[in-house]
This record gives C-alpha cells, sequence and structure tokens, in this order.
C-alpha cells in the first residue's frame, strides 16, 4: 500500500533534535503564561491544555501535555486526534509569535498531515513533550511543523499543519450568527471522553453514523464565544467510526489500531446546534493495513472535516 504524503521522518528527527536541545539550554528560554498566550489566541481551556511552554530566540517552542481523551480502541499513548490537538495548539502559539500583530487572531487549521512514528511500540501514559516551529507566516496563511516526544525523548507522532490566519474582528464578522454571549460549555471536561455514535450502519465497503447536534459543552474553549466543534473532536469520531467498520468487516473485535499516517481537510467549521453525519469508505485493504477515506458534513451538507487515513491493525496485547 502505497504511503500518503504526510511529515516526512527527517523532517521529525530535525524537530526532535532541536526540542532536546531547547531541554539542555538555559539563559534564552522565555517561559509564556497562559494568560500572554490568550491575548494573542481564542482558544481557552479546557481545550487549551499545554502547560510549561517556553519559546526560544528562534520562535522555536515547546510544551509538556497529558493525554486525556480515552485511548478506544487506538494503541497507546495517545490518541492520533488528541496528539493532533496539541501539537496544531501549540503550532498556533508559534505562528502567534511570528505574527507581527500582537493582537487576538484565530488559527483555523484548514489542512494537515500525522505520521506516526515506528521505534516503539509500547509507551507509557507519562507527561509527554510537544514541540512546533513556523515554517511559513503570511497575512492570511502560515504553516507548522510539529511533534510529541516521550519522557525518553523519543518520536511519538509528527503533524505538518496549515492555517487560515483570521483577525479577531474579521472572525466576529464572518460567524456573527454564530455568536453567543454566553455558552454552556457545563462544568465537566468534555476532552475525558468520547462522543457516542449514534444509527451506526454499514453497508458493503462503507460506514455511517450520525454524531448528533453539536452541543456547546461539546466545543468548551472552541471557542469562548463562537462554540465550533474543533477539528481534532471531528478526526476523534471518524477515527472510532473507522475502528467500528474495520471490527466489522474483520469479525474481529479484539483488534486495536494504529493511525499510521494521515491527511485533514477542513474546509469549514461546525458550530453548535448543527448536526454532523459521519461517513467512513475502504479504498484499499493489504495484509493487516487498511486505507480508510472518512468524511463528516453538517447542516446543508456541508463539509467540515475530510480525512484518508492508513491504520494498521494489531492484536490486542
Amino acid at each position: 500500500m502505497e504511503s500518503l504524503q504526510t511529515i516526512k521522518s527527517d523532517d521529525m528527527v530535525e524537530i526532535q533534535s532541536k526540542a532536546i536541545k531547547l531541554t539542555h539550554t538555559g539563559n534564552s528560554i522565555k517561559v509564556l503564561s497562559k494568560e500572554e498566550i490568550f491575548k494573542l489566541i481564542d482558544v481557552h481551556e479546557p481545550y487549551y491544555a499545554l502547560k510549561e511552554v517556553r519559546v526560544d530566540e528562534h520562535n522555536f517552542v515547546t510544551a509538556t501535555i497529558e493525554a486525556e481523551q480515552p485511548l478506544g480502541e487506538e494503541i497507546s499513548p495517545i490518541a492520533a486526534a488528541e496528539a493532533c490537538r496539541h501539537l496544531a495548539i501549540l503550532g498556533s502559539v508559534c505562528c502567534a509569535l511570528i505574527n507581527p500583530v500582537k493582537q487576538k487572531h484565530y488559527y483555523l487549521a484548514h489542512r494537515g498531515t500525522y505520521k506516526r512514528a515506528a521505534e516503539k511500540i509500547h509507551y507509557t501514559r507519562k507527561k509527554l513533550v510537544a514541540t512546533a516551529t513556523c515554517t511559513f507566516f503570511s497575512k492570511r496563511m502560515a504553516s507548522i511543523k510539529a511533534c510529541l516526544l516521550d519522557e525518553d525523548n523519543q518520536l511519538i507522532c509528527g503533524i505538518e499543519t496549515s492555517f487560515h490566519v483570521v483577525p479577531h474582528a474579521l472572525f466576529e464578522r464572518l460567524y456573527y450568527n454564530f455568536h453567543k454571549e454566553t455558552p454552556d460549555f457545563g462544568v465537566t471536561n468534555p476532552y475525558h471522553q468520547k462522543k457516542p455514535l449514534f444509527d451506526v450502519q454499514f453497508s458493503g465497503l462503507s460506514a455511517a453514523a450520525s454524531l448528533g447536534k453539536i452541543q456547546d459543552n461539546y466545543c468548551a474553549g472552541h471557542f469562548p464565544h463562537f462554540p465550533a466543534m474543533p477539528v481534532a473532536i471531528l478526526m476523534n469520531t471518524l477515527l472510532d467510526l473507522a475502528a467500528r467498520y474495520i471490527h466489522h468487516i474483520t469479525a474481529d473485535k479484539s483488534l486495536k489500531m494504529y493511525v499510521r499516517e494521515m491527511t485533514l481537510l477542513a474546509d469549514n467549521l461546525g458550530f453548535s446546534g448543527e448536526a454532523v453525519v459521519l461517513h467512513v469508505k475502504q479504498e484499499a485493504y493489504v495484509d493487516n493495513r487498511f486505507k480508510l477515506h472518512c468524511i463528516a458534513t453538517s447542516t446543508d451538507n456541508k463539509s467540515v472535516g475530510d480525512i484518508t487515513v492508513i491504520i494498521e491493525t494489531v492484536k490486542a496485547f
């Protein structure tokens, strides 16, 4: 099965070496507070869960994270969608630091790729290190590369993501219909649990399901006054449906999933109140590897998530 055009292994190794070097550097490092960061981006807690954010003189940024979301059928230490969540947020911080306009902007993930490193199989679920660098910045677009390391500085995965850079005032004009002064985000962290799938159906080489209507509490911290389903949560539900499909097609519910590679296209935001439907279609199946095309659409058939993924199945251990 042909590899997807994802982040290169050499790029991940380069970022890994920068991160290791940064941990052994003293004087040129700045520690960023949440208050400083929230003045520049409009992603807030609990969706924002970075800790110990540090930046060097070249705007290379690191942070620590802890896995929050249940793995489901994926291999530890962290689900692919959650890894993308933390790395993309850190990447947006990196872009905000480079942005010459030091005002609040929205950094909307538009295109992205993900690649899992294959060096280790068993990871502990301890504190992980996220690293990011901005590779391109203009008035309306930005790109980043980022990697996640374990406690031994070994690569777990990497992403390459491009963002639409949208000033706060422009975002409010574009999406004024979805503004809520006080969204009901609830009191529990929605990222500590998976979203249920409804009306799951299988047909030949495909599967479909409903996520129901997006609720405010699905979007806590994303964004404070414009509750929108984070791309990472949509990715997680699509991958959950992909796992259900693989269990169905193989008739083996004991299989676990390695999300080896993934490409993402997110043309639109899905806002609170919109209904979301998920579809998975098999494009290839060789040995224990599946290539699947997964899409999420909301009200009026609006595309809110489109991923192509290579998943390798392994027996539970």
